[in-house]
C-alpha cells in the first residue's frame, strides 16, 4: 500500500501500481500536497518504464520508493487484466497535468513547472492560466541541457524551486532521468509532492500534438507519437518496448496459469 492511500496495489511485470482512477489519483495528490509533513513523489508508469526498470536498478528503486504509482500507459492496464487483477483505468501524466491545473484553481494548491524543451514550461503555464481562472503556478524553470549535470546548475534548480515553495512540482526531464532525479533530490527540495510528467509541457503547449481520443482509448497513442518523431523514438518503441511487451505478456499469462502470482 502506498502512502496510506487505501488503494490496492497491483503487480504488473514486477512493478506495483496503485489501483486508482484519474479522479482518485488527483484527489490523492492534492491530499498529499496539503500534508506538507515530508517530501513525496508520484511515478506515472508506462510500457517503456517497465522495460527500463527490468534493466536499471536505480530506476526500479525509484519506483519501489514512490508514494503513488499510476498506470500511464494502456499496455500497463492490458497486462494487469491479463494477470487477473485489472487496474481500474489508465491515469496518464499528460491528463494529470490538466486535472491538477483544475485542482489548483479550485483548491488553491500551487504548482511549479520544471524542465521540458526551451519555452515549453512557460507556454504550458500560459495555456493553463487561460483555461483555469485562478490557477496558481508559482514558477517555471528550464535547466540548460549542456550544464544540467554541474553542481552550479543543480544548486540553481534547488534555489529556484525552494524560493517558489510549490505544493506540487511537475518535472519534465523524461524517463528515467526525471524519476531518478526526483528520487535523489526530493529531500533537498522539500516539495510536498513531485511528479515526473515527461512531454506534458510540450503537449499542453501544442509543441507536440497529442493523439485523438479514439487512439488514446485504443492504446495507440504511442503510434501517433512515433509518427511525429520516428527517428527519436525508433529505438524506444520498436527495439525496446514492443519486444518487452511480448515477453511481459507471455510471462504474465504463464504466471497466471501456473499460479506463480
Amino acid at each position: 500500500m502506498s502512502a496510506g492511500s487505501g488503494a490496492r496495489r497491483v503487480d504488473v511485470d514486477g512493478l506495483l501500481f496503485d489501483d486508482v482512477t484519474m479522479d482518485e489519483a488527483t484527489a490523492r495528490i492534492v491530499e498529499l500536497a496539503r500534508l506538507r509533513d515530508r517530501p513525496r513523489y508520484v511515478c506515472t508508469g508506462n510500457l517503456d518504464h517497465l522495460a527500463l526498470a527490468a534493466q536499471d536498478r536505480e530506476f526500479r528503486a525509484a519506483y519501489q520508493d514512490a508514494d503513488l504509482v499510476v498506470a500511464d500507459g494502456a499496455p500497463v492496464v492490458w497486462l494487469s487484466r491479463l494477470g487477473g487483477t485489472p487496474l481500474k483505468e489508465r491515469v496518464a501524466g499528460s491528463d494529470l497535468f490538466w486535472t491538477l491545473g483544475r485542482a489548483s484553481a479550485e483548491d488553491g494548491v500551487t504548482l511549479f513547472f520544471l524542465g521540458g524543451v526551451e519555452g515549453a514550461a512557460d507556454a504550458a503555464k500560459a495555456v493553463l492560466e487561460r483555461r483555469f481562472a485562478g490557477v496558481k503556478i508559482v514558477g517555471t524553470y528550464c535547466p540548460p541541457f549542456a550544464t544540467f549535470g554541474t553542481k552550479q546548475e543543480q544548486d540553481r534548480i534547488a534555489e529556484e524551486v525552494k524560493k517558489a515553495s510549490p505544493d506540487i512540482l511537475l518535472v519534465a526531464f523524461g524517463a528515467p532521468k526525471q524519476e531518478k532525479w526526483i528520487h535523489a533530490n526530493k529531500d533537498r527540495l522539500g516539495v510536498p509532492v513531485s511528479i515526473g510528467v515527461g512531454g506534458s509541457f510540450e503537449m499542453a503547449s501544442g509543441m507536440l500534438k497529442r493523439a485523438p481520443p479514439w487512439m488514446q482509448r485504443a492504446g495507440l497513442e504511442w503510434a501517433y507519437r512515433f509518427a511525429q518523431q520516428p527517428r527519436r523514438l525508433f529505438d524506444r518503441y520498436i527495439l525496446r518496448d514492443v519486444p518487452h511487451l511480448a515477453k511481459a505478456a507471455a510471462r504474465t499469462a504463464i504466471d497466471r496459469v501456473t499460479g506463480a502470482r
